[in-house]
């Protein structure tokens, strides 16, 4: 374990971190729960363990993978690199485009229960979003890292992924009164009436598309 590497996993975990979907939900239950405090926790636990199962179980299976056929993690990191590219083309086009913005709210079914299994949920329908943990046990597996670490390494990387939320949700839940009105306010404006074009935003998907492809040609091959 070199400490590139590390700081590469490091990197990647940062980035897997800044999940809106998490995100916008720990806000929602919140601002919108009976009991915020354990339903909170209760998704919180939800979401991490089951990111942490998939990202293990996608470790394992692709050291199989790779062990029965030569070259299946240089594909899969191929593959990786240009679906990255045509994402971000894609919501590069979008982001061209007047949109409807999609309302955040809680399921009436979600409680301190129920919100364990919404956490799985809501994490397994975040999965195609998961490139830089896609791509973190790749690199894990190429630089022939021994199980147990890199076990190790993978619950650390889900103690990251899931920090965000989790300090939004402690902050939210400390000073419920004086946030509840930001919060509100937040949800409000990222969630209702229509986004105009934003040729910013679509100028910085395009560039790491362009991004993505430099390094799948110039450095994956």
């Amino acid at each position: 374990m070199t400490g590139g590497l590390l700081w590469g996993l490091t990197g990647l975990a940062l980035l897997d971190s800044v999940n809106a979907a998490t995100i916008w939900i720990v806000i929602v239950i919140l601002l919108g729960a009976k009991r915020p405090a354990p339903t909170g926790w209760a998704f919180m636990l939800g979401a991490a363990a089951s990111f942490l199962a998939f990202a293990l179980l996608f470790y394992f299976g692709l050291g199989f993978a790779d062990s029965v056929l030569d070259g299946f993690a240089l594909w899969l990191r191929r593959v990786l690199f240009a679906g990255l590219a045509v994402a971000l083309v894609v919501m590069g086009v979008r982001r061209l485009r007047p949109r409807e913005r999609k309302g955040y709210t809680l399921p009436a079914w979600v409680n301190a229960r129920s919100a364990l299994p919404f956490g799985v949920l809501a994490t397994v329908g975040d999965l195609p979003n998961a490139f830089p943990m896609v791509l973190a046990v790749e690199r894990l597996i190429d630089a022939d890292i021994a199980a147990p670490a890199a076990v190790a390494v993978l619950v650390g990387y889900t103690l990251v992924y899931a920090l965000p939320a989790a300090l939004i949700l402690a902050a939210g839940l400390a000073f419920n009164a004086e946030l509840r009105e930001q919060l509100q306010s937040m949800l409000s404006g990222r969630t209702t009436g229509t986004a105009g074009p934003s040729p910013k935003a679509a100028a910085a998907c395009f560039a790491g598309a362009a991004a993505s492809l430099a390094v799948l040609f110039l450095w994956v091959g």
